[in-house]
């Protein structure tokens, strides 16, 4: 695969999915974003990050400047999806039918990466540049919270269990050996309570996490031997976490994960454009989310069967059916933007 842009500006997510493209079989190569005209050059005081596919430096946000606001109803289904080379978090209605956005979160934001809303309605934000994670309450353009690893790692993902564990996956680690990670805390004010960081296994780049109802976890990453996306599992009750297994589950490249219906997991696949849906390890049944496609997360409406993609390659948000991925409509991101995290809030029962 022929990358067409220059990884200045570019953070921990975009980089990782890139270079896991390079190393896959994809017949299709993306189309990512043309950077901002005014992207800023990288200083030497970036922090170096490091893949199983060599040693990268990270750049700071490369587009323009933003204006919070935010228009979007108070109740009612909306979608989040953040824009890392913005440091933006755009709001959407649903359905999504070309509008543009009735609110933007920007406050504190660095690289934001992946998303997560709880059932109390509150968006965490994985703020990879800044090294935590962000809680913003639903209609609010500050964050009343903010989780912490004092380890220094670089957060791509969060979700939030049942028993209250705060629980964000790491792309790399600031210092060496920059292995991924995973952080716990638990859940409350001022930061909460951080338990530990805990390694990946043979990890080349962390990826994205999820957790079910019952507090079993799946995290995926780059293999640091195999250069292949794996998938493992394994339990962190209150934030102390045991060992992790794999499940035997590959891609060409790891997007986001979610559990929906009966507790399957559901996984992006970016290098071959495809939702993988898990009954049982290690195989799955896929659907296609269009060629040309970049997809690098989605959430779900349970209630509708449809699923949202952050989609880097085209710059845009999608909804589509699901199981079928049938395309029902698009919501532009902003101008040479980079769509990384997605996120859904159900309206509260009738």
């Amino acid at each position: 695969m022929r990358i067409l842009v220059s990884f200045e500006g570019l953070g921990a997510a975009t980089v990782l999915t890139l270079l896991v493209g390079c190393s896959g079989a994809s017949a299709i190569a993306p189309k990512p974003p043309t950077p901002q005209s005014d992207a800023n050059p990288m200083t030497s005081s970036a922090p170096i990050g490091e893949t199983s596919a060599g040693i990268f430096r990270l750049g700071r946000a490369s587009g323009r400047h933003f204006k919070g606001f935010n228009a979007c109803p108070t109740k009612g289904e909306i979608v989040y999806i953040s824009d890392e080379s913005n440091n933006v978090v755009n709001i959407y209605t649903v359905p999504f039918a070309g509008q543009g956005p009735c609110g933007q979160i920007v406050s504190d934001l660095d690289f934001p990466q992946g998303l997560f809303v709880d059932k109390n309605h509150d968006l965490y934000v994985a703020n990879e540049r800044q090294q935590d994670v962000l809680v913003f309450h639903r209609g609010a353009s500050t964050a009343y919270n903010r989780y912490s690893d004092p380890t220094g790692e670089l957060v791509q993902d969060v979700t939030v269990a049942n028993d209250g564990t705060v629980i964000a996956s790491n792309q790399t680690t600031s210092d060496p050996p920059h292995h991924g990670t995973i952080s716990t805390w638990i859940r409350g004010p001022v930061g909460g309570t951080f338990v530990d960081t805990y390694p990946m296994v043979n990890s080349g780049g962390g990826g994205y996490v999820t957790v079910q109802r019952n507090g079993t976890m799946f995290y995926n990453g780059i293999d640091l031997y195999s250069l292949q996306g794996l998938l493992y599992t394994g339990k962190c009750p209150l934030g102390h976490c045991g060992g992790f297994t794999s499940t035997g589950a590959k891609t060409h490249g790891p997007g986001g994960l979610r559990s929906v219906d009966d507790e399957d997991i559901v996984q992006v696949d970016t290098g071959l454009e495809k939702l993988i849906t898990y009954e049982l390890f290690p195989t799955g049944m896929s659907c296609d989310l269009g060629a040309g496609s970049y997809p690098i997360t989605q959430d779900f409406n349970r209630l509708q069967h449809h699923v949202f993609v952050a989609d880097f390659g085209f710059s845009e948000g999608s909804e589509l059916s699901y199981p079928g991925c049938v395309l029902i409509g698009t919501v532009p991101v902003n101008g040479g933007g980079a769509p990384i995290g997605i996120a859904h809030d159900p309206p509260d029962p009738l």
